[in-house]
């Protein structure tokens, strides 16, 4: 009787046994990146010149991700991924840290700034030029799998690419479905399309074809995240545009935000980054923020990849985690906002903890980015304070006092801005199944319901695989204490926090990174694997093709399946930076649902803000009892009364998302909803502000003439 074997690679213990390894290998000590750097800097410095604003965004994103990374490692002897993780870490912390500390000092000067980065890293590189006797590069061989002849997971992929490009028409002003853009338009193709690619990465890894696989898993990202991007005009999300809004604010003053409008003021770092991004290039904020998701997918992939490959993974190993990571986040936390910033840094940080056990420098260059990502984000540095006294506990890292400088930068980070953080409460409880509990509480329509399971399922399914990796781990003899702690530490979060009814969405996103390590032997194992029972081998490698499918269109579904409430038009944004512009005095701009409500996308909103910090909320989270028999029960007659009373300009909003919203949740019928705007369209007190497509903003008219404001 024969008997096929699923065997795991056996760790590499050069790479893993930190007490075995005292020096990097011989291919990361010769590795030094003069010219590269030099290149770099010359391209930071044409982003200063008259191109065009998209070019020179391109031009200085490549320059923060490289340029000063490669100055720094080039000093260096750390090992490969270290490397890969250390570059583009470097770049951001810089860009986060220092754009931070002069707004700070309220002497904005981005131009210099950039001048002394240009500057620093050719000096860098001049000096080790003149050390190591002249400039020196290395120049990788070209790893197997690079041709096309013959290469058919890499030849299918392209051919899907190309489909995928045939689908993008039908994508665009798709109609409302309550299961989202997947089932509407060509997005069925959609799902046929990134299955199809997960098929080929499964083909390439059991060929051990590297580079095509890693080409696939940037396919991946293209089709899943460049397609909002590619198919919107402008940014999704409403709550995007509260991000965009502080950038412009700091653009427009040259300052941060007026303390007390709104906490973005005390953790300024990710918008005092993207201003100064958006004052060298003149690129406007809202491209930025639309383009924004597939940059940060396609790095995430990258540090997933080098934290893996430095706990002892191969590099198949490393490109499966990164696949799993793409397929599996449908948390949709990558929109521009300081939490997908501060998640690549987490990553990158903690990857150069890991990389600290063989290389002390990579420990200095991890210190300065977590003090980078102190003023970026509230949540992440604690998360990532409680993983790095986990590893120094379980003595995974060195030396014993290393939390100290972290905890001290973080504590006094903190103490000052008390006063922000204690009217939200700095712990809601200890109780887990409260704090995870999500702040959506509609039961909700079938496609609500479809979704939400999906995403359960989903994320159940990754936590349990993760469980069965951490003991196929440890029956293979790898130390597996890292990955685990990566994995599992962030529930400790919901003993802790609601962080507002999002703690369990901030979880499994956190999760993420150190499941994919852990489950990434299991996946690789089951597609190469190996044997005299061929019809054995392939069915395994089709089972494991089949669950990576599983798992796309799961997170796909989690990802898309609010599309028509999130999606936000153009004409909107230009309706609300009108009406912000216009008003000057205190006011209440409310709605049903926020849905399709960007009131915060200029420097306007902080006018607005500073009389009311919730100006913008809708009713039924001013009003508790709205809802109740709504809108039968003197809703508006109360709202009219309150205009009435009040000296503040009030304007109701109702918008296509929030009606699609409502219908989503269930939170009324569509027929109150258009009882209740009858009421405003027939009373002579009400009359239209603005008006698009989309949108139409009610403004309270004392005069009680009834007339459109707009003439329309």
């Amino acid at each position: 009787m024969t008997r096929s074997t699923v065997q795991l690679d056996p760790p590499r213990r050069e790479a893993v046994d930190a007490t075995a390894a005292e020096e990097p290998s011989g291919a990361a000590r010769a590795a030094h990146f003069d010219t590269f750097a030099l290149v770099s800097a010359a391209v930071g410095a044409l982003a200063l010149t008259p191109l065009s604003p998209e070019l020179r965004a391109i031009m200085l994103a490549a320059f923060v991700l490289t340029g000063p990374g490669l100055a720094v490692v080039t000093w260096m002897r750390l090992q490969t991924p270290a490397i890969v993780a250390a570059v583009p870490l470097t770049g951001l912390s810089m860009m986060t840290g220092f754009t931070a500390v002069i707004g700070w000092s309220n002497r904005w000067l981005p131009v210099p700034f950039l001048l002394t980065l240009v500057g620093g890293v050719v000096l860098s590189v001049l000096l080790h030029a003149r050390h190591a006797g002249g400039l020196a590069t290395l120049v990788p061989a070209r790893p197997r799998g690079t041709t096309l002849r013959g290469n058919v997971p890499l030849l299918c992929t392209l051919a899907t690419l190309g489909v995928w490009l045939a689908l993008l028409p039908g994508l665009l002003n798709v109609p409302y479905s309550e299961f989202g853009l997947l089932a509407v338009g060509t997005g069925p193709g959609l799902v046929v399309v990134v299955v199809s690619m997960v098929g080929a990465f499964a083909w390439a890894l059991r060929k051990n074809h590297v580079v095509s696989a890693a080409v696939i898993v940037g396919a991946v990202i293209v089709v899943q995240r460049a397609t909002v991007s590619v198919i919107t005009e402008a940014p999704i999300y409403t709550w995007t545009y509260k991000h965009i809004g502080v950038v412009d604010y700091i653009q427009q003053h040259q300052a941060l935000p007026p303390r007390g409008i709104d906490v973005y003021g005390e953790w300024p770092a990710f918008f005092t980054a993207f201003a100064w991004f958006g004052d060298i290039t003149s690129v406007d904020s809202l491209l930025v923020a639309q383009w924004f998701a597939p940059v940060v997918h396609a790095l995430l992939a990258l540090l997933v990849g080098a934290l893996a490959m430095l706990l002892g993974l191969e590099i198949r190993h490393a490109l499966a985690a990164a696949m799993i990571v793409e397929l599996a986040n449908w948390v949709g936390q990558d929109y521009f906002a300081p939490q997908a910033f501060a998640l690549l840094m987490a990553v990158g940080v903690l990857a150069l903890l890991v990389a600290s056990r063989t290389c002390h420098q990579a420990g200095y260059i991890a210190l300065l980015a977590f003090a980078a990502l102190i003023p970026t984000h509230q949540l992440t540095p604690y998360w990532l304070l409680g993983v790095i006294v986990a590893l120094v506990v379980t003595r995974q890292i060195k030396p014993w006092w290393l939390p100290i400088p972290y905890m001290a930068m973080l504590i006094g980070y903190l103490v000052p801005r008390m006063y922000v953080v204690l009217p939200h409460g700095l712990f809601s409880g200890a109780n887990p199944v409260a704090n995870g509990t999500s702040n959506v509480e509609y039961a909700g329509s079938l496609g609500k319901l479809v979704t939400s399971t999906v995403c359960r399922g989903l994320s159940a399914a990754v936590i349990l695989f993760a469980l069965v990796g951490i003991v196929v781990w440890w029956r293979q003899g790898r130390p597996f204490l890292i990955p685990m702690i990566m994995a599992f530490s962030s529930f400790s979060l919901l003993f802790l926090q609601s962080y507002g009814g999002e703690a369990i969405f901030r979880v499994y996103l956190y999760a993420l990174p150190g499941c994919a390590i852990l489950i990434a032997p299991l996946l690789l194992a089951a597609v190469t694997v190996t044997g005299r029972h061929v019809a054995l081998e392939r069915v395994t490698t089709v089972f494991a093709a089949v669950a990576l499918g599983g798992a796309a269109v799961a997170g796909m579904q989690g990802y898309y399946g609010l599309w028509s409430l999130v999606v936000e038009y153009r004409s909107q944004v230009m309706l609300f930076d009108d009406l912000t512009a216009d008003i000057h005095g205190p006011a209440m701009i409310t709605s049903l649902d926020s849905a399709g409500f960007p009131s915060r996308a200029t420097a306007d909103y902080a006018d607005l803000a500073k009389y009311d910090q919730d100006f913008d909320t809708p009713i039924v989270d001013r009003w508790p009892e709205f809802a109740k028999y709504f809108p039968d029960a003197h809703q508006f007659d109360d709202i009219t009364l309150v205009a009435e009373s009040s000296s503040t300009e009030t304007y109701f909003v109702f918008t296509s998302q929030s009606n699609d919203a409502i219908e989503y949740y269930r939170y009324f019928t569509p027929e109150a909803v258009a009882r209740f705007e009858d009421q405003f369209r027939l009373s002579p007190q009400w009359s239209i502000r603005l008006q698009d497509a989309h949108t139409t903003v009610y403004q309270f008219d004392r005069t009680g003439s009834g007339a459109d404001i707009t003439g329309g």
